[in-house]
């Protein structure tokens, strides 16, 4: 006579393993969906942001007006963990293609095309720089007005969060002329790293007209090389 035990202890321990399965989906999805703390997602994000040896970018400035919208900047650039950068695009409307390799700068003069080199310079170690050159500039953040958190974005890649801010922002440059800070974050869930960033700011002199940057960033910590142009 067979004895059912064995089908019986078969069925219960698959009860079980769906029970343990659902539990971890649960508690997975509480702390991804659910419970997600704005402060302690804003200075996660800033902190291994701006903890990054090397990434590439893409950055995009524009100055609104009444008289419309004028396109300031529209660059990419690539970092290394070394601190050499390559930077290349349109800024004030003129073509751009620079290399920062230690403490030489090589610049294409738009007209000749001839490589112009400047020793013993490198703008990321001045204490103001524009933002194109180091797009991370724009997320010094020191002070926080406003914070909302927006959810997951279902219509982007790896539905990143979305945090909605008011910030005030240590960068010389940026605040001598303008204020008034609006800011948008979307940050990749599993590794904190911010995707891409939206600065929205008021002229100081003219609250009408408004600067709008947009940033992306990717290829994080990758092996980035760059390499002195040849001459």
């Amino acid at each position: 006579m067979k004895i059912p035990l064995p089908k019986l202890n078969l069925r219960i321990a698959l009860v079980v393993l769906a029970l343990v399965l659902a539990s971890t989906w649960g508690y997975k999805f509480y702390w991804q969906e659910i419970r997600v703390t704005p402060e302690e997602l804003l200075v996660k994000a800033l902190d291994t942001t701006h903890a990054l040896k090397s990434y590439r970018f893409h950055l995009e400035a524009f100055l609104e007006t009444e008289g419309g919208c004028i396109e300031i900047s529209r660059v990419s650039g690539e970092r290394t963990p070394a601190g050499d950068l390559h930077l290349w695009g349109k800024m004030t409307g003129q073509e751009v293609d620079i290399y920062q390799v230690k403490d030489t700068t090589y610049f294409k003069d738009p007209v000749s095309q001839r490589w112009m080199v400047t020793p013993g310079n490198n703008p990321l170690q001045q204490e103001i720089f524009l933002v194109e050159v180091n797009p991370l500039s724009i997320l010094k953040i020191t002070k926080v007005k406003e914070l909302h958190y927006k959810g997951r974005q279902k219509n982007m890649p790896g539905r990143p969060y979305l945090l909605v801010l008011r910030p005030e922002i240590n960068n010389a440059l940026l605040t001598a002329y303008w204020g008034n800070f609006a800011c948008k974050l979307w940050i990749d869930r599993g590794t904190t790293y911010i995707q891409q960033a939206e600065l929205v700011a008021e002229h100081r002199q003219k609250p009408g007209d408004r600067l709008l940057i947009k940033l992306e960033l990717y290829d994080f910590n990758k092996r980035i090389n760059v390499k002195p142009p040849l001459q």
